[in-house]
């Protein structure tokens, strides 16, 4: 297969499938070979702030010396951004390659009476990069869940990670923090060590720590680093004697950055050797696009992926006491009545857009969800960026990530990128 193939391939695969479980990629890794076999793994679950903890524990792992793979969920822009090596996307000559023989896996296991999902498929791709690639650590992302992610087929990971815990997917998951948290801690397995991001609902932290208790695992829940100073564009602080900086704004990030920081020193304690001031070097250059990032100047445009009602009060504190614009689109299954009134609160303007596809919520539904609270709609996101720009004050997209990557292609178009 050609990389366009290969990525029609994988799309065309159903999203969910049957029961939920691993009997399907566990069969799908052993025709495979078991790729995810001998190799060392952060594995990271959670509702908010996962990408993020992914990306600094990465960075760090690459400027340490250590040939790391990166698999997140979902991309903003390029699919490939879903596998990466030491910072760098699966080439698509690469990524056709792989496909195509986990495609013909994949007609192995339908031939068994088992058909594989979407995410199933990318997982088994990931892995096999990596393996390929030979990869000393791989951050594993989760991509739903943690329990019967297909991300889950890995042995005992190195340090598993869970970030913070809220209502999300609650059809899938559960309906409390304690129901999803439970099927987070799915990745916890055996005597690893585990980190839990500062901040964790009380009653999610319980089930942590119920959790560890059962397995032998152990446990940390480090405290916020000291901050320097917090912007939209970067964080600032003290840890362990060293000054840091992180280029992901908000003070939600400082939360992620205490996570990703006791991983290392999680590993460290396992005799991995991460050399602080390497790591700091290499998590003040990461890139992690659509999170809180300033995608344009004259006027800030900055785009940023929360989806959730935690997410939202983290990216409108982050926006307190700066004038701007909300342009915010969401999908039909989130909560976009409670993350909107949210966004809307400290906004001087609020303007509703469409995104083309079936899943999104109309601009005139999330008007009526927001009786009430002066906004107004677009039809889609060309014409919300022609009012930005217009009216040339500083303005943030979100509340879904397909908005940031529709903008993010927009901006390219527009300023010649």
């Amino acid at each position: 297969m050609y990389y366009p193939e290969a990525l029609e391939y994988i799309h065309s695969a159903p999203r969910f499938k049957g029961t939920a479980g691993l009997a399907r990629i566990r069969r799908l890794c052993a025709i495979l070979g078991d790729p995810q076999r001998g190799m060392r793994f952060v594995h990271i679950a959670g509702t908010n702030g996962k990408g993020s903890i992914a990306h600094m524990t990465a960075a760090a792992l690459t400027a340490s010396g250590y040939r790391t793979g990166l698999f997140i969920s979902p991309f903003v822009l390029d699919f490939r951004e879903r596998m990466q090596t030491d910072g760098r996307l699966i080439p698509r000559e690469a990524f056709a390659d792989i496909a195509s023989r986990v495609r013909a896996a994949a007609e192995r296991l339908a031939a068994e009476g088992m058909d594989a999902t979407e995410f199933e498929l990318v997982t088994a791709c990931g892995l096999l990069w990596f393996r390929e690639t030979a990869c000393d650590f791989v951050v594993l992302e989760v991509g739903l869940g943690g329990r019967f992610d297909a991300t889950n087929v890995i042995d005992r990971p190195e340090c598993a990670v869970i970030a913070k815990i809220a209502l999300d997917h609650t059809a899938i998951l559960g309906d409390t923090v304690e129901q999803i948290a439970m099927e987070k801690c799915g990745i916890i397995k055996g005597a690893c060590e585990v980190v839990s991001v500062p901040g964790q609902a009380p009653g999610a932290l319980e089930v942590i720590r119920e959790t560890c208790r059962r397995t032998g695992a152990r446990l940390t829940v480090p405290e916020p680093p000291e901050p320097i100073a917090v912007t939209l564009g970067s964080c600032r602080f003290f840890a362990g004697g060293l000054k840091w900086m992180i280029p992901l704004g908000g003070a939600h990030q400082l939360q992620n950055a205490a996570a990703a920081l006791a991983v290392l020193e999680a590993l460290r304690r396992q005799g991995v050797r991460i050399p602080p001031e390497r790591a700091a070097a290499g998590i003040a250059v990461l890139h992690f696009p659509g999170r809180l990032e300033r995608a344009a100047e004259n006027p800030p445009i900055y785009l940023d992926g929360a989806h959730n009602p935690d997410g939202a009060a983290a990216l409108a504190k982050a926006l307190e006491g700066i004038p701007h614009t909300v342009v915010f689109a969401a999908m039909k299954d989130k909560d976009y009545a409670v993350c909107a009134r949210m966004l809307a609160s400290s906004a001087r303007r609020f303007i509703v857009c469409g995104l083309p596809m079936e899943r999104a919520a109309a601009p005139a539904e999330i008007l009526r969800a927001l009786e009430g609270i002066r906004a107004e709609a677009v039809p889609d996101a060309a014409a919300a960026l022609r009012l930005v720009r217009e009216a040339g004050e500083t303005a943030v997209f979100c509340g879904s990530l397909y908005l940031v990557a529709e903008v993010r292609a927009l901006l390219r178009g527009v300023d010649g990128e």
